[in-house]
């Protein structure tokens, strides 16, 4: 009896835990990466580079919540899973400080289904561009792995706009693959499709009929943007 009273009161608290929660607060500057860290949250991954074309290397960090919540995940069931955020600061020649020049509360996928590894796998900075990385590996139910790179730059504007993406898919037991190459300035695509056992591969390209490029603020969660049909990115 006195088991089962702990497991209600476990579940009955985790709910209304998850009902409270919102996102923090973050600075809008500091001197180190660890001043953006609000109180119940570390620093999951963070990665260097020049994003502002001044020559000087700006930063960006996921943040993570130390404590679980009860949330919906992207299959509408509720679990228990640490938020993330992703920030994006400037570093300031005058002082050496940080400026706080993007935030998303969403685009960094959270480990919020027991059937799949982790989804988010990396940050990197590299010839200006912003690239986050994810990995999408089923422990049942699917042969097929799911990696997938987003671009971020700076345009107009300061915002940070989706340029380019790589969406790369293989099937663990036929060897069959898919590689799409994403390009949102020139609005092209190139689609490889091959077989790895057979070493075999041939690549088509496609023009991309896109009104308006998304940005960091616009493109809410990775892989919910039907960017051709039945094509997710």
């Amino acid at each position: 009896m006195r088991h089962f009273l702990t497991i209600i009161l476990t579940i009955c608290f985790g709910a209304s835990y998850g009902q409270d929660f919102a996102y923090p607060s973050i600075k809008s500057a500091g001197q180190s990466i660890t001043d953006f860290v609000p109180a119940g949250w570390t620093i999951l991954d963070s990665a260097y580079g020049d994003l502002s074309k001044d020559g000087i290397k700006d930063a960006a960090i996921v943040l993570q919540s130390k404590d679980s919540f009860s949330l919906l995940n992207s299959l509408e069931d509720t679990v228990m899973t640490q938020p993330r955020i992703l920030l994006v600061l400037f570093k300031e020649p005058a002082d050496n400080s940080f400026v706080l020049i993007e935030q998303s509360n969403s685009f960094i996928l959270k480990h919020d289904n027991s059937a799949m590894g982790d989804p988010y796998q990396a940050l990197a900075i590299n010839n200006g561009k912003l690239e986050v990385k994810f990995h999408l590996f089923n422990n049942m139910g699917s042969w097929y792995v799911t990696n997938a790179v987003y671009k971020f730059r700076v345009q107009q504007q300061g915002q940070f706009v989706l340029i380019g993406a790589d969406k790369s898919s293989f099937h663990r037991a036929t060897h069959d693959f898919e590689h799409y190459s994403y390009n949102f300035l020139t609005k092209k695509r190139a689609l490889t499709k091959g077989n790895d056992e057979k070493g075999t591969k041939k690549t088509t390209w496609k023009s991309l009929n896109i009104s308006e490029l998304k940005t960091l603020n616009t493109f809410n969660e990775p892989f919910t943007w039907e960017v051709e049909t039945d094509i997710y990115l």
